[in-house]
């Protein structure tokens, strides 16, 4: 038996501690020393008293859980019941710290920025930044008061005090601009206008796309004083979604939307069905179509089912005599069309990732687009929030 496995839990979490930082340094994550003191300085236990396993609450004194606490994975801590389902939605989380090193990283900070963190959660992002920048530079924001709450007090712990609030992310932080960085830790559709008005001269915003599975980072600097402008980091990242209210466990358009009614729509495709699934850099290009698309299904269900808000489309794996393949088309829209115009342009383009997509965002509702290799490229069109 390991030493480590009968010491007392205190000694065993630094050690932990340093081996999750040494992991972070090897897979080349972290490559900011300054990072890498804040990692190892900052202890993850502190803010996860308890972690949801599924149905099991695991807490603090029960076997596994300092294991958990700092395995290189992310650990839901909050959920909330779903109206539509009546199960248990994951509503907060401390993040795979392998995505909050990337994330950081992008953010480039520098001695004397002041940074706004959108999605206070645990705390434990806003302690990392608290120890890199001062807690004075860090303000930090969250819908759930109680979240908000229950941070403070791990903060107050370890002897930091960033300035914390309740409130709708998606305004920001108005009293406490400009800011020459803000990072989001919830996945948005689109770039809130209030963040762009908030963000300094030459200030960058670091946030997750919520693109389903094949959600990436947005990284956008303040170019002009209405707009910001970045490249789309591929790197994976799966986040919850900013809510709206504190009670619904979704985001905006997210809801399970009511069955659709009326007679579908019968139609056949030359689209292979099956060319859809499992190719993340389509899923994010037709996400970048239709924001909110959900694709399901498979050679289980013999079909594929595409999903966004009341429309819905279900076209069959196995092709007709002719090389088509039949398709349904239910609610206001037929949504199978859009995923066919998508996927000509995607092939048309030469099929590309993200890497070689960006975004730019003016602070207007509905100025905001998706470019490809250069902003100023004539490939761009309109990236649209889910509401």
């Amino acid at each position: 038996m390991d030493v480590l496995d009968t010491a007392p839990w205190e000694v065993r979490a630094s050690a932990l501690a340093t081996e999750l930082d040494t992991e972070l340094a090897a897979g080349g994550v972290v490559l900011d020393p300054a990072w890498r003191d804040a990692f190892a300085a900052t202890p993850r236990h502190q803010f996860v008293p308890q972690i949801l396993d599924g149905g099991t609450v695991l807490g603090q004194g029960d076997p596994g859980w300092l294991d958990a606490v700092y395995a290189n994975e992310s650990l839901a801590t909050q959920t909330r019941i779903s109206d539509a389902s009546g199960r248990p939605v994951p509503t907060s989380s401390s993040s795979k710290p392998t995505v909050m090193a990337r994330m950081l990283e992008r953010l480039a900070v520098q001695p004397g920025h002041r940074a706004l963190e959108i999605g206070t959660g645990t705390g434990y992002n806003a302690a990392l930044l608290a120890h890199r920048l001062g807690e004075t530079a860090v303000c930090s924001i969250d819908l759930d008061p109680a979240l908000v709450g229950a941070a403070r007090e791990h903060l107050a712990e370890i002897g930091l005090h960033p300035q914390l609030a309740a409130g709708d992310g998606a305004a920001g932080w108005p009293a406490g601009g400009p800011f020459d960085r803000i990072i989001a830790t919830c996945a948005v559709t689109a770039i809130p206008p209030a963040w762009i008005d908030q963000l300094a001269e030459g200030g960058r915003i670091v946030a997750p796309l919520d693109a389903g599975s094949a959600g990436p980072l947005l990284v956008l600097d303040k170019t002009a004083p209405d707009e910001v402008t970045g490249i789309i980091d591929p790197f994976p990242v799966l986040f919850m979604p900013m809510r709206a209210t504190v009670d619904s466990p979704y985001g905006p358009g997210q809801e399970p939307g009511a069955a659709a009614v009326g007679m579908p729509h019968y139609g056949t495709t030359a689209l292979d069905p099956a060319g859809l699934l499992a190719r993340p850099e389509l899923e994010l290009f037709l996400w970048l179509h239709a924001p909110g698309l959900q694709l399901g299904g498979g050679a289980k269900h013999g079909v594929v089912v595409a999903e966004r808000g009341a429309a819905r489309a279900e076209a069959d794996l196995t092709p007709l005599a002719d090389g088509t393949w039949a398709v349904r088309q239910h609610g206001p829209y037929r949504l199978w069309d859009t995923i066919e115009h998508a996927v000509t342009a995607f092939n048309a383009l030469d099929r590309p990732g993200a890497s070689r997509l960006g975004v730019s965002a003016l602070n207007v509702v509905g100025k905001q687009y998706v470019w490809l290799d250069d902003p100023d490229s004539d490939h761009c069109w309109p990236l649209t929030a889910v509401c």
